[in-house]
C-alpha cells in the first residue's frame, strides 16, 4: 500500500517515521465507539462514519442495492436517504408520511413495495420513532431490508429499544444540527453480524486495514467495494468530548422540549395549531419542536413576525417527490398529499441545550403573538 511501507510499525518515540506526526492527539477510536454502541445496546457493529449521508451510502451498497432494484423513502425527508439510493443505480419510490409525526406512513406503502423492493428505509422524524414493527412486516413480505435513517434518532427508543436497531442497517448523524455534534460526522449500526467484516470494509476504502489495527495482520489490501467513509480522528476527539456532556445536553433539552409542549397547548389548541405527538412506548430524544400552522399561507407572516421579535423558526424539508429533480425521477403514481402539505405548513423553534428559561418564555411570546 502506498501509505504503510510493508505494514509493520516499527514501536517507541525515538523511531524516524514515514510521516509527519499528526497535528492533533490520535484519539482512542475504539473506547470511543465502544460508548456509542453502549448507547444502542451493544449491536454487532458500530462503525464511525464521516457523515450520516455516508453511513446511509455504505448501507444500500452492503445491502446490495444496484440498478433493477427499488427503494423506498419516505416523501418527507432530507435528499440524502433518497440519494444513497440513486447513487447504487436504484429507483427511488416515495411513500406517504403520517401527519401527526412526519413519519412514513406504512398503509402508504401499498402499490409502492412490490417484487423489485431492496430496501425500505423509514426515518424517525425529530428522533419520534416511526412504525418500525408494521414497516418491518411490509418489507419482509417481499424480501426487502428495513433501513432506519436515524439521523435524529440518537436517545431515541421504542419500547425501550434504541432506534437504529431495528433494521439490518441504521444511520446515524453527528451534524452540527444534532444532539451530539462533530460539525460533521455519523455512524453506522450494523445490525447483522454476518455483515460486520464487509462494513469494515466498505468504510475503508475497501481495505481490510482493521485486520492491520487489531493485530490479526501486519498489512492490509484491497478486499471489497468501499469508499472513504471512515470519520477523521480530529471528529472522533470531538464525539468523546460530546459524549462526556451528553447527560448534561440531553437534560437541557428536555427542558426546553417540555417548556414549549406546555407552554404552547393551550395556544394551539385556541388556534388549531398541531403540536408534535408522541405514542406510548417512544422515548424522544428531544431533537426538534415543532408546530404545524392551520394554513400554509400563515407560514410567511409568522417566519417575520417572529424575526422582527428576534427568533428564528423555520421550515424543514421540502416533499422530495414535489421538489425540482423529485419531479424528474417520481415514478407515476409516487403522490404524496400528506408530505406535500405538512411540507408547506410546518415550522421548526430552536431547540438546544445553550438556550435560557427566558430565550424560551422570548421563543413562545413571538409565536403566541404571531398573526394566526
Amino acid at each position: 500500500m502506498s501509505d504503510s511501507h510493508d505494514g509493520v510499525r516499527p514501536q517507541g518515540d525515538d523511531v524516524v517515521r514515514l510521516h509527519a506526526p499528526s497535528a492533533v492527539p490520535v484519539p482512542d477510536r475504539a473506547a470511543t465507539t465502544a460508548r456509542l454502541a453502549e448507547l444502542l445496546d451493544d449491536p454487532p457493529a458500530v462503525l464511525l462514519t464521516s457523515s450520516c449521508t455516508h453511513a446511509l451510502e455504505a448501507s444500500m451498497l452492503l445491502a446490495g442495492v444496484g440498478p433493477g432494484d427499488e427503494v423506498v423513502v419516505p416523501a418527507f425527508t432530507l435528499s440524502s436517504t433518497a440519494n444513497a439510493a440513486l447513487l447504487r443505480g436504484a429507483t427511488v419510490r416515495f411513500a406517504d408520511v403520517r401527519a401527526e409525526d412526519g413519519n412514513m406512513d406504512p398503509a402508504s406503502l401499498d402499490g409502492v413495495v412490490n417484487a423489485r423492493t431492496r430496501a425500505v428505509v423509514c426515518v424517525h422524524y425529530g428522533g419520534v420513532a416511526a412504525d418500525v414493527e408494521e414497516l418491518g412486516i411490509v418489507a419482509a413480505t417481499v424480501g426487502a431490508d428495513l433501513v432506519e435513517d436515524a439521523a435524529h434518532g440518537l436517545f431515541g427508543r421504542w419500547q425501550d429499544t434504541p432506534l437504529g436497531r431495528f433494521g439490518r442497517f441504521g444511520a446515524l448523524s453527528f451534524h452540527r444540527t444534532k444532539n451530539l455534534s462533530t460539525v460533521e460526522g455519523g455512524a453506522l449500526v450494523v445490525n447483522d453480524p454476518d455483515l460486520v467484516d464487509a462494513a469494515m470494509v466498505a468504510v475503508d476504502k475497501g481495505t481490510d486495514r482493521y485486520l492491520m489495527e487489531t493485530g490479526a495482520a501486519t498489512t492490509y489490501e484491497w478486499a471489497g467495494p468501499g469508499s472513504a467513509w471512515r470519520m477523521a480522528d480530529p471528529m472522533v476527539t470531538l464525539l468523546g468530548s460530546q459524549l462526556d456532556q451528553a447527560d448534561k445536553i440531553q437534560a437541557r433539552r428536555h427542558q426546553v422540549w417540555d417548556a414549549y409542549q406546555s407552554q404552547l397547548a393551550g395556544w394551539a389548541d385556541r388556534h388549531g395549531v398541531a403540536l408534535p405527538e408522541v405514542r406510548p412506548g417512544v422515548e424522544h430524544p428531544a431533537h426538534l419542536f415543532w408546530v404545524r400552522l392551520p394554513d400554509a399561507g400563515l407560514r410567511a407572516s409568522v417566519v417575520d413576525h417572529c424575526a422582527a421579535a428576534g427568533v428564528e423558526v423555520a421550515q424543514h424539508y421540502g416533499s422530495l417527490p414535489d421538489s425540482a429533480f423529485g419531479r424528474t425521477i417520481r415514478v407515476e403514481g409516487d403522490d404524496c398529499p400528506v408530505a406535500s402539505d405538512l411540507a408547506a405548513r410546518l415550522l421548526r423553534l430552536p431547540v438546544h441545550h445553550q438556550l435560557t428559561d427566558a430565550q424560551v418564555d422570548r421563543v413562545v411570546a413571538a409565536l403566541t403573538s404571531a398573526p394566526v
